[in-house]
């Protein structure tokens, strides 16, 4: 049960990866009038940005441990899950995305899949 919990670090790294970067990259657009190569270098030179991209590579070699650990076939599924989850959540808590019925009714069924999916190795 440990291995599989140490996919919801994994999971909440690249969940702050794209928040940031979706919030960085809108305050990037907002400079009105300058052009591609400008946005492009304000957004690759703002630390925040970068701190974004340093945890989705921490993310990358810590899955190193999980797929070592799990099945890929049981692993993936779950971090995608509980990743997708995450990330509609922060957008609406952060961001302010919408939340919806069809939203919550998708959460609803990833997690029932994610239960079934740590159950399915036992």
């Amino acid at each position: 049960m440990g291995t599989y919990l140490a996919i919801i670090p994994i999971a909440m790294l690249v969940t702050y990866s794209q928040l940031i970067v979706k919030w960085r990259s809108s305050a990037v657009n907002s400079f009105e009038g300058t052009g591609f190569i400008h946005q492009l270098t304000k957004f690759m030179t703002d630390p925040v940005v970068l701190s974004a991209y340093a945890a989705a590579l921490l993310a990358s070699f810590a899955w190193l441990f999980i797929v070592t650990k799990l099945p890929l076939t049981i692993a993936f599924p779950i971090y995608i899950g509980i990743t997708f989850v995450m990330v509609l959540l922060g957008g609406q808590i952060f961001l302010g995305e919408t939340m919806n019925t069809t939203k919550i009714l998708a959460i609803s069924l990833i997690l029932v899949g994610i239960a079934l999916g740590v159950n399915a190795d036992a």
